[in-house]
């Protein structure tokens, strides 16, 4: 295989346990099943650096007064009538 390294961890026999047999059921290789473990938890991780630049970004400038209720007011144009 190119562009892949062995690496050695140590996780808790549990956890190997469980790993096993969700890797059985869904026929994957340990590697495979770790190694999409591993980027879906980079993946989740990105988001929260996405979501934190986000709210610093939102405390520097903040939506104007103004903005919020034209938006506001557009979204309650569009519902129907309750009955």
């Amino acid at each position: 295989m190119k562009n892949v390294a062995k690496v050695a961890i140590s996780i808790p026999i549990t956890t190997l346990r469980s790993l096993e047999k969700a890797r059985a059921r869904l026929r994957k290789t340990r590697s495979a099943a770790v190694t999409e473990a591993i980027e879906n938890w980079l993946r989740t991780d990105e988001v929260g650096d996405d979501d934190a630049r986000y709210v610093q970004g939102y405390l520097r400038q903040p939506d104007r007064t103004a903005d919020v209720e034209a938006t506001a007011t557009g979204a309650v144009a569009s519902w129907e009538p309750w009955e």
